[in-house]
C-alpha cells in the first residue's frame, strides 16, 4: 500500500485515461522503486488467446515514463522502446518494475521487466527517453 506522501507523488497518474482504460495500478512507488500491476483480462488478449504483445509494450513504458517523471519532476517522451517477449500469458496479474541505466540532462536509459505472479519472466525491454524540461 502507497504512504500519502507517495500518493501525491502520482496522483496525475489517474487522469491518464490509457492508464485507467488498460487497467494499470501502481503498487509500490518508493524513492528507487516503482512497480505496476495488471490483471490480465479477457478483453487485452489476442486471437491466440494470449497477451497481446501491444500491452507488453505499454506496460513496460508505462512503468518506465512514471519513474523517469518521478525522478526528473517533468514530462518524458520516448525516443526508442526495445521489447523482448519470453512467455505467453492468458491469466492471473503481472507486474512491471523500472531500474534507471543511465541518467543524462538530455536523456534517459531505462529497462523494466514484467514478472507474473510466480516470477515468470514475461517480457523486458530498454526505453532511452527525452527529458522534456520546461526552460527548453
Amino acid at each position: 500500500m502507497l504512504k500519502v506522501m507517495e500518493k501525491e507523488m502520482f496522483k496525475g497518474i489517474n487522469k491518464n485515461p490509457f492508464f485507467n482504460h488498460i487497467g494499470f495500478e501502481i503498487v509500490s512507488g518508493h524513492e528507487d522503486e516503482l512497480s505496476l500491476k495488471l490483471e490480465v483480462k479477457k478483453e487485452l488478449l489476442n486471437t491466440n488467446n494470449s497477451l497481446h504483445g501491444g500491452v507488453h509494450a505499454s506496460m513496460l513504458d508505462m512503468v518506465q515514463t512514471i519513474h523517469l517523471r518521478k525522478i526528473y519532476h517533468t514530462s518524458v517522451s520516448a525516443v526508442n522502446l526495445d521489447v523482448h517477449y519470453f512467455a505467453p500469458t492468458n491469466t492471473g496479474d503481472l507486474f512491471a518494475r523500472a531500474k534507471v541505466l543511465q541518467q543524462g540532462y538530455k536523456l534517459a536509459t531505462i529497462e523494466s521487466e514484467i514478472l507474473d505472479e510466480n516470477h515468470q519472466l514475461i517480457a523486458k525491454g530498454t526505453g532511452v527517453y527525452k527529458i522534456l524540461r520546461q526552460s527548453e
